[in-house]
């Protein structure tokens, strides 16, 4: 019992540290994708107007074509199946990290850049467009980096020598548990972009 009470000590100290590590990439990669949209050249901001405006144009005329529900899916929830993956490997601890700046970087670039095409005006339009399935899918996301930082750590150091577990512990109950919550999450994230995106930037499009 004491050494089980020790192994989860140990894992959720290991689960903070990736979830600061991982946080820390991602606050620099919305730094550099911030940066990033605000140097835009003239040429790629207006093909950027076009393309939004026509978008924005076809979702008030009901013309849009709705993505299917696989590709919303894999779309919404890749970077959480790539962050499963890590923690079944020893790359975890290497890899997390960058996801999770790839990640911040894309998201912030994304919301800048309607920003910096629309001026203020359009912050309402890139919440609709990337914010609101963010709201599910970040803390999802999250969760998920913490248990596959702290079950690849203690992978890569049972391989060096310096410890032991089952790969119940590792991967129980718990891990089970966090999984479905999270994949219904995903589930949740997939709807809202489907269903209630369209009808936000229809409405915030209008205020522009």
């Amino acid at each position: 019992m004491k050494r089980k009470i020790t192994y989860q000590v140990d894992s959720d100290r290991r689960g903070f540290l990736g979830l600061m590590i991982c946080g820390a990439f991602f606050a620099c990669g919305i730094i550099l994708g911030t940066v990033s949209a605000r140097r835009l050249d003239s040429a790629g901001t207006q093909v950027l107007y076009e393309s939004m405006m026509g978008y924005m144009e076809q979702i008030r005329m009901g013309t849009n074509l709705s993505p299917g529900f696989l590709s919303v899916l894999w779309t919404a929830g890749r970077d959480h199946f790539i962050v499963l993956f890590l923690g079944f490997s020893l790359l975890g601890p290497l890899c997390l990290p960058i996801l999770s700046g790839v990640r911040g970087f894309y998201l912030s670039f994304s919301i800048a850049a309607l920003i910096r095409v629309f001026g203020a005006g359009g912050a309402p339009v890139a919440f609709s467009l990337f914010g609101v399935g963010a709201l599910f899918t970040l803390p999802i996301f999250f969760v998920l980096v913490t248990q596959a930082f702290s079950a690849s750590a203690e992978m890569g150091r049972m391989v060096l020598g310096f410890g032991s577990v089952q790969a119940g512990a590792l991967f129980g109950q718990m891990f089970l548990r966090k999984l479905i919550l999270c994949f219904l999450g995903i589930l949740a994230a997939v709807f809202v972009e489907i269903y209630l995106t369209p009808a936000l930037v229809s409405w915030t499009s209008s205020f522009l």
